[in-house]
């Protein structure tokens, strides 16, 4: 339970992820269609899902009591949720794009001269609406 949920949070942030960047619709709907049907084929564990599946099981007549849910199924998968989340989808991320950004300069360019993060900030600010296109 633990392992299949490390993979499904990965796969649910993933789609998040994907959705977040794209820029047209149908790009988000395929970025956040193909990581949650990913999960839901391959059969892992989510712990949202799991609380609408399991509760709806147990009103059907299934053999579980509440505080096994919450130990066998809850507790597992919702601490894989937070690994494969935070560690595989955050850390790999912050790793990716803020972790090398830090020993760096925070120098960029900005049009055709180079500034720092301050300057780039009092320029952003003098853009007025008419300017935009």
């Amino acid at each position: 339970m633990f392992v299949r949920g490390i993979g499904d949070n990965w796969l649910v942030c993933l789609a998040l992820w994907l959705s977040t960047s794209a820029r047209e619709l149908h790009s988000e709907i395929i970025g956040i269609y193909l990581p949650i049907w990913l999960f839901i084929s391959v059969g892992y564990e989510h712990s949202i899902v799991n609380m609408f599946t399991v509760q709806m099981g147990m009103m059907f007549g299934a053999n579980l009591s509440i505080l096994r849910h919450i130990w066998r199924t809850l507790l597992p998968v919702t601490l894989g949720n937070i690994v494969g989340g935070g560690f595989f989808v955050g850390f790999t991320y912050w790793y990716l794009y803020l972790a090398k950004r830090a020993g760096t300069d925070a120098r960029f360019k900005v049009g055709s001269r180079n500034c720092d993060q301050y300057q780039a900030v009092k320029q952003h600010e003098k853009i007025d609406e008419s300017q935009v296109p």
